[in-house]
């Protein structure tokens, strides 16, 4: 199988309009390192330098940074550089081995990992309940239709019936706004899918990472036209874990590198924190995926 090197840069930078005196963030940063992917390289550069660090696995095995900046500033930078090797795969879905009308999940149970299905099967922060997605749904809920059959069918119809918007949603726009409108990011669509095989009793979780973009033929790529990208796995007994992008109506493989995986967006926060100071804040993100 042959491998595919990636070099990442990943900023972010805060401006403040008062002074921030106490500042403390959590980073999901750094890829994983399971299903072939490995990290060759990894480094976080904050500025103002941070009084104190700390690396740990969270509940799901993603790898977290915490530090804590204790001296008055204005200006927050973090800028991950990243060497990424992982296995460049062909797009292709397994068998579901059970319909999705037959699937009965113990949320007890617990997958390859350790973790229990339980985290992937109920509603969350994202999405306090399931009836804004029940409507949308319904029409592909054919009797006898494999759980990743059904999996692939609600992923192509995001792509069709919803509108990639920017500036549509923020992080905080609830998934029924999402679905009243039908249109936002990546993050809404994941949302989307997530929300409606859980309404039928089949596992899925929230993935962060980033996807490798091509410039149109001809064309050279631009720095920073990058960003941070989510999409969706799937659990049967027989298959695991499977991917679904329903932002690109895609089988994630080879360009797709994987950050962490949680219950929703908020459990993988590129970078979250709270700070103490006076003022608004700005928010600026520039993210680079190169092949090497």
């Amino acid at each position: 199988m042959s491998m595919v090197r990636y070099r990442i840069r990943h900023r972010t930078a805060y401006s403040y309009s008062g002074r921030i005196d106490l500042y403390h963030s959590l980073a999901h940063l750094r890829p994983r390192e399971d299903e072939g992917q490995e990290t060759l390289a990894h480094h976080i550069e904050v500025v103002p330098e941070p009084k104190i660090r700390a690396e740990r696995r969270d509940s799901f095995g993603n790898i977290t940074n915490y530090f804590s900046i204790e001296q008055s500033h204005d200006f927050l930078e973090v800028i991950a550089t990243t060497t990424v090797l992982r296995p460049d795969l062909i797009p292709w879905l397994p068998e579901s081995g059970i319909a999705w009308n037959e699937l009965q999940v113990d949320p007890k149970e617990k997958d390859n990992s350790g973790v229990r299905l339980g985290n992937f099967l109920f509603p969350t922060p994202a999405f306090p309940s399931f009836a804004s997605v029940e409507s949308f749904v319904k029409p592909s809920l054919i009797p006898g239709r494999g759980v990743l059959d059904l999996s692939r069918e609600i992923m192509e119809r995001i792509y069709r019936e919803f509108k990639y918007d920017p500036g549509a949603t923020d992080t905080g726009t609830p998934l029924e706004a999402v679905m009243a409108q039908k249109a936002g990011v990546c993050q809404d669509f994941a949302h989307v899918m997530i929300a409606a095989l859980r309404s039928v009793g089949v596992p899925a979780r929230y993935v962060s990472g980033y996807l490798e973009t091509l410039p149109p033929p001809g064309q050279k790529k631009l720095q920073g036209a990058d960003a941070s990208h989510a999409w969706v796995e799937v659990w049967t007994p027989e298959s695991g874990w499977a991917g679904f992008d329903p932002t690109n109506n895609l089988l994630p493989a080879g360009r797709h590198v994987k950050i962490a995986h949680g219950r929703d967006y908020f459990d993988v926060q590129p970078l979250k924190g709270i700070f103490l100071g006076t003022g608004m804040q700005s928010l600026f993100v520039q993210v680079d995926v190169e092949r090497m």
